[in-house]
């Protein structure tokens, strides 16, 4: 009587052993990276692992857009081009664009804005992929005031969005620049700020941060220059044909972080 009760009793633990290992002992908990991407970190936490190729050799970005916003294709190809020329990703950048419903707000929050990607959002890091998000709004930013009117933010470390209807209302004019330019340089600016421009996640290698207005470029004409993101550089892209680049101080940031 007292073996069958021991063989019960080892029965019973091997049993409840196997149940914790099926629940709590995953192959996916032991490969998960330490500094896991996806997390709600600051933007440029993970500034070296979208530069460089040690941790990631893939990304995509996914771009979701509200009903009536989608992003002009010259914008998306721009974009892929400038992050082909600063990222070191040999597997390759793709771009991947989808609709979803419009909210119908005139204006929206940061907390809104983490609430729409928290809902909709699909792509994620995944082995040696990163993934970065974007969304485009149907409406304007919380903290517009008067004639001042912001047109993207970085807001997680991996998650930007764009002001898309203030965009619009503020290209395609008479005396203003195209949409395709406008939103190209607002979804470059905000990626910059993903790759850790300036001074946020991205040492400076040269003294040009901009302390008055931020983590921004103090070089005028450099794609980090503040206005970038707001409706009063728009008078600075008249007559462009293509978005502001970043200016050789820039680079040479990312660079040594792990970049081209």
């Amino acid at each position: 009587m007292k073996i069958n009760i021991f063989h019960r009793l080892i029965t019973i633990s091997l049993v409840f052993t196997f149940i914790f290992c099926i629940s709590g002992c995953s192959d996916k908990d032991n490969e998960e990276p330490q500094n896991n991407p996806n997390t709600n970190q600051s933007p440029g936490v993970s500034a070296t692992d979208f530069l460089s190729s040690e941790n990631y050799d893939q990304l995509i970005v996914e771009i979701q857009y509200t009903t009536g916003f989608e992003p002009p294709q010259q914008a998306v190809s721009n974009l892929r081009s400038f992050l082909e020329s600063i990222l070191n990703k040999p597997s390759g950048i793709s771009i991947v664009t989808t609709e979803i419903a419009a909210p119908g707000q005139s204006s929206y929050t940061i907390a809104d804005i983490q609430a729409i990607e928290d809902n909709n959002r699909t792509e994620f890091y995944e082995g040696k992929t990163i993934a970065a998000y974007f969304v485009l709004l149907d409406g304007g930013y919380s903290k517009d005031t008067g004639n001042s009117k912001v047109l993207g933010v970085a807001y997680r470390n991996t998650s930007m969005a764009l002001f898309q209807k203030t965009i619009e209302d503020h290209s395609g004019g008479l005396g203003q620049p195209s949409t395709s330019l406008l939103t190209s340089t607002v979804i470059n600016h905000e990626f910059g700020h993903i790759l850790g421009l300036v001074n946020n996640g991205t040492p400076l290698q040269t003294e040009h941060q901009d302390t008055a207005h931020g983590k921004h470029c103090n070089v005028e004409g450099c794609l980090m220059y503040w206005t970038a993101e707001t409706n009063q550089g728009i008078a600075d892209l008249l007559g462009m044909s293509a978005p502001p680049s970043l200016d050789a101080q820039c680079l040479a940031d990312l660079k040594a972080n792990g970049g081209k």
